[in-house]
């Protein structure tokens, strides 16, 4: 008998279609990727409102500044371009749909792993999967700071470098912990499951219905959420960028009104700088570090200069060009305050709430003494020209860098 019903159970699993073999695979994959769609949408909307609420840079701008350090000046044109009249916006656009594209995918690999057996008992995940999911959300997590380590130190309300990094870092493990959480429970309550006993076929059917319009629910309200975040965020939109200097009946004025200075600016919204948590930081090779406050710094020795700026991309004849005057405290001053630069030191890096750096050679820079000007023509700064608190370089090395 035991020999008859081995032969038996053969005979029946050779008789299972290929058809029949392959379903559980099917909806297993349709359950991975609607999993992994409504992971992704609610992450995304956990992401805005970081950047909405706390100026915390999101993973679609970390990529996007990460890119831009690595494009030839010549492929950046041509992007520029290619991407006109929304330069900003498209890419930042397609970089976001790529990226819930990728948070979709990766519910495939998760189920693969998991391996639930089908149909499933029950809507609880089991601590596999629990496992599964916050390790991937870890190992996400690991891989954005790795890549974007560069760009986590900028924060849009203002933070210190090292403070902003480490808000940065912990809102990326949240966002993507989410990501493995939703992803966890999403996959369990799109699996069909196995009739619990003594409960009649409707109910079973009815309970993993609402199961599953449930978490079309979450992923529907997550992306509508997202939507009208971003809405409010782009509400702020650098609409001057590119305004130009003109001149009045052929007359070039020798001082540029603030409001006729030409403006570049590579952000899509500018920072909103918090002034009771930003800070201007003399850190690195100094004798003595230290930071300012606002009022600290506007309190040092200042003094007023005439500088001419002119972008880079201007060309022959062009108005992207102007002259204000720039209030603010001597850099070389500043470090002599400190104890001048250390005898190792060969560069000077500047580091900007917007996530804008740069590094120059000390001596040159020394060289022509630039000031952290607080002040433009007699007023404040303006958030469109380095609020609150500018760069300002005179002859070959004039350009604005924000200071952060």
């Amino acid at each position: 008998m035991h020999n008859v019903h081995q032969t038996m159970n053969s005979q029946d699993k050779a008789d299972i279609s290929p058809a029949s073999r392959r379903k559980p695979i099917i909806i297993a994959t349709f359950a991975a990727l609607g999993a992994g769609l409504t992971a992704s949408l609610t992450s995304v909307a956990l992401m805005a409102i970081w950047r909405l609420m706390g100026g915390v840079p999101t993973p679609v701008e970390l990529f996007g500044d990460h890119l831009l350090k690595l494009l030839p000046a010549a492929r950046f044109v041509d992007m520029l371009v290619a991407f006109s009249p929304h330069s900003k916006t498209t890419p930042l656009g397609l970089a976001l749909l790529g990226m819930i594209g990728l948070g979709t995918l990766l519910g495939l690999p998760y189920a693969a792993i998991v391996r639930v057996k089908l149909p499933a008992t029950g809507y609880r995940p089991a601590s596999r999967e629990w496992l599964v999911a916050l390790l991937l959300g870890v190992a996400m997590t690991a891989a954005a700071i790795v890549l974007f380590w560069g760009e986590t130190a900028q924060n849009f309300l203002g933070l210190p470098v090292g403070w902003a990094m480490l808000v940065t870092s912990l809102a990326l493990l949240a966002d993507f912990i989410l990501y493995g959480i939703v992803l966890c429970i999403a996959y369990r309550f799109l699996l069909p499951k196995r009739q619990v006993d003594g409960s009649s076929t409707k109910a079973s059917e009815r309970r993993q219905l609402l199961a599953r319009v449930g978490v079309a629910a979450i992923g529907a309200g997550a992306a509508g959420g997202t939507v009208g975040l971003i809405k409010g965020l782009l509400s702020n939109y650098t609409t001057y960028d590119g305004s130009e200097t003109f001149t009045s009946n052929g007359f070039t004025a020798p001082i540029t009104p603030t409001s006729e200075h030409y403006t570049v600016t590579q952000n899509v919204v500018d920072p909103v700088v918090n002034l009771a948590v930003w800070r201007l930081e003399v850190t690195g090779l100094v004798a003595r570090q230290g930071t300012y406050t606002y009022d600290e710094l506007q309190n040092l020795p200042s003094t007023s200069r005439a500088v001419t700026l002119e972008c880079i991309a201007n060309g022959i004849g062009g108005h992207l060009i102007s002259t204000a005057i720039w209030h603010g405290v001597s850099l070389r001053m500043l470090l002599d305050k400190h104890g001048g630069s250390l005898p190792g030191a060969r560069y000077i890096a500047f580091y900007s709430v917007d996530s804008y750096s740069i590094s120059l050679p000390l001596d040159e820079v020394l060289a022509v003494d630039p000031i952290l000007a607080w002040g433009m023509n007699g007023a404040e700064l303006q958030t469109r020209h380095g609020y609150p608190c500018a760069l300002s370089f005179p002859a070959a090395l004039a350009r604005r860098i924000p200071s952060g």
